[in-house]
């Protein structure tokens, strides 16, 4: 009876002691993982499915005669790098209990990628989407090259952050993961995103690195969903 009063007083107090809305930050951040993932991945896996591995200008061109879908599929990206910045903090809170270090660098670095990112992507709507839609295919294609590509503040602001700010920052997340013993596959399905968007052959028949993005993200995002409330608040550290 006193040891079942006891247990009854600990639960009490440590829910007490839990910071304001964490369960529900704690759905926030997987609803975070899995609709970024969603919005990055799955519009352009659909784009590389329906108009094949095309040049820029190509690809800008057929954008012009799928306007209403391209149009979607950038503001979807822009969304869901939003998103998924939300979702890798939420992911650094929790590791941050067993490899508190390597949260404090690599949180940093994402962060750092991912504002690049989310630049990049409201750079490229303005580029493929906007001046396409009143210059042209070609002249959308000048303003990427000859100005994007070009400019130091964009070689700065986004072309660094995402080159090197996202490929070692999510490295990073994957190895914090690791050792916080989060899910094996979506891990080094999370690792090898941008080790093969960099290195590898894609797309490789109907498989691109979206698909890692998409199977990684709503994975984690399930696994933070089931984490147990004392894991989420770093008692079982």
């Amino acid at each position: 009876m006193v040891d079942a009063m006891t247990d009854t007083s600990t639960l009490a107090r440590a829910a007490l002691t839990a910071p304001p809305f964490s369960r529900s930050i704690q759905f926030i951040v997987a609803a975070s993982l899995a609709a970024g993932a969603l919005l990055n991945a799955l519009p352009q896996y659909v784009e590389s499915l329906l108009a094949g591995d095309l040049e820029r200008e190509d690809q800008i061109a057929w954008g012009l005669a799928h306007q209403g879908f391209y149009r979607l599929e950038w503001l979807a990206a822009m969304i869901g790098s939003v998103l998924l910045l939300i979702g890798w903090l939420g992911l650094w809170q929790i590791t941050r209990w067993r490899t508190p270090r390597l949260t404090a660098i690599g949180a940093v670095v994402l962060t750092w990628g991912m504002t690049g990112q989310i630049f990049s992507d409201t750079a490229t709507y303005n580029a493929q989407v906007v001046a396409a839609d009143v210059f042209g295919a070609a002249d959308a294609e000048r303003l990427v090259v000859d100005g994007y590509l070009r400019d130091p503040g964009m070689i700065a602001g986004v072309l660094v952050p995402v080159i090197a700010g996202m490929f070692f920052g999510v490295l990073l997340l994957a190895m914090a993961l690791w050792r916080s013993a989060f899910p094996r596959v979506p891990v080094v399905l999370l690792a090898l995103w941008p080790l093969w968007d960099f290195f590898g052959p894609s797309p490789l028949g109907p498989f691109t690195t979206d698909l890692l993005l998409l199977v990684a993200g709503i994975w984690l995002a399930l696994a933070v969903a089931r984490l147990p409330r004392s894991r989420w608040l770093g008692r079982d550290a």
